[in-house]
């Protein structure tokens, strides 16, 4: 009976160790993650701030960018505040105002250096002789507002574009700044439930418009194909093509992720032959000759009416149903503007969210950051905010980055009533 007790004791001292043991592993694990959580709240509470103080991620990173690639004098790592005095703002009023409504203050001298003047973004942007935005099928307008008369709080409007188009960045332009005052209405008063803008079409924004009243992305949608206005980003293709490159989503083709070729129009090993491209829609597979011809056959569905004449060597060009086609770098340098006219067209009023907290009553809700988020667009490193939007978009021709020869022969491709029309010519 006594060693069964001296045995029970024994175990029991064993049980008392192992408890100690586990908690004091217990304890230190909590102590890791505790001064982990607060590492980490003390960089969101440092990015917060950033925020707030006008400096965002974009400029951090780009300085970080300059200073791994090019010696920086100590004087370009200031703050500035833009002035007319010293010529900073000098050519960059356009930008500074959009920024300014976002409560920036300040920026890094060598990043806001970086940007280019207005006079060279007109140029790239092929908009020299006339500053404004391309709004394509506003003869259309009226045409949906009739169609639509009957129940106008079921007025929706929705971004549609191939991939790399800025349909994101129109989404969220048009949430916080284009109300339905009908629907607005049938909600009571609130803006964010009854605005009337989409996240895309009901076919699918990234899905050629051929499916449109034949596929939809929702089940039991609560509105009809002809109560929803696409809005159709176009983007200059040599850009585009490039950006492809970069980021294909669900197209595929050869040789695309080298960076040095990309994009061939036609394959290396026979020049003869067009270099195809499969691209996955919702609907299914579709195959194109090139990238370039993907381009014409996506943006001919927007563009031209579904039947031909004769022979079939004329398009008609009046429009298959009401919608507007506009630029993606029109939605980055003229925003506003392009929100304003797109809105208008819906029987919209451009004006001020109650509930927008971000930007003053009254002011354009400019978007500062990337537009785009998940991993379905690509790596960080590939998203643009508005400042480097601008950079990137304004400082270069896209046609520079070909050859004599590739530039050629995207000339031969891409359809040019569809690159007149958009002033990609």
């Amino acid at each position: 009976m006594a060693r069964t007790t001296s045995s029970s004791s024994t175990r029991g001292s064993k049980l008392s160790r192992l408890v100690k043991l586990l908690a004091a592993l217990l304890f230190s694990t909590l102590v890791v993650i505790q001064f982990s959580l607060g590492s980490q709240l003390s960089k969101l509470h440092q990015y917060d701030t950033t925020q707030i103080n006008g400096h965002d991620t974009h400029e951090q990173f780009a300085n970080r960018g300059a200073k791994q690639n090019i010696a920086v004098a100590e004087d370009d790592e200031r703050l500035i505040t833009p002035s007319t005095s010293d010529g900073t703002l000098q050519g960059k009023e356009r930008l500074w105002q959009m920024l300014t409504t976002r409560n920036v203050t300040q920026l890094y001298a060598s990043y806001w250096e970086s940007v280019p003047a207005f006079d060279t973004v007109l140029t790239n942007i092929h908009r020299t002789n006339d500053p404004s935005p391309i709004i394509y099928g506003l003869e259309t307008c009226e045409e949906f507002q009739r169609i639509t008369a009957d129940n106008p709080s079921q007025r929706r409007i929705a971004p549609a574009g191939l991939f790399n188009t800025g349909t994101n960045l129109l989404s969220v332009l048009l949430e916080y700044n284009c109300q339905n005052p009908h629907r607005v209405a049938k909600f009571n008063g609130n803006a964010k439930r009854g605005h009337g803008n989409e996240w895309q079409t009901l076919w699918g924004k990234h899905t050629p418009a051929r499916y449109r009243g034949a596929y939809v992305t929702a089940k039991n949608p609560k509105y009809s194909v002809d109560e929803i206005l696409p809005i159709v980003l176009v983007r200059n293709p040599y850009s585009w093509m490039k950006s492809m490159c970069r980021n294909p989503y669900t197209a595929s083709w050869q040789g695309q992720s080298n960076s040095k070729t990309c994009p061939k129009l036609k394959r290396e090993s026979n020049l003869n032959q067009w270099n195809e491209v499969n691209v996955r829609f919702g609907p299914g597979q579709t195959h194109h000759k090139s990238l370039g011809h993907l381009f014409n056959d996506w943006y001919g569905d927007y563009f031209y009416n579904n039947y031909t004449i004769d022979d079939g060597s004329e398009r008609n060009t009046t429009a298959p149903f009401p919608r507007l086609m506009i630029r993606f770098e029109d939605i980055i340098f003229f925003p506003k503007e392009v929100t304003e006219a797109v809105c208008k067209c819906a029987g919209g009023t451009l004006g001020h969210r109650a509930d927008d907290k971000d930007v003053a009553n009254g002011t354009f809700h400019y978007v500062v950051r990337s537009a785009k988020a998940g991993f379905g667009h690509g790596p960080q490193s590939h998203r643009n905010g508005l400042i480097d939007s601008w950079i990137r978009y304004g400082s270069v021709n896209p046609e520079s980055e070909y050859s004599s020869d590739d530039l050629a022969l995207a000339q031969q491709v891409l359809d040019p009533l569809i690159m007149d029309a958009f002033a990609y010519s």
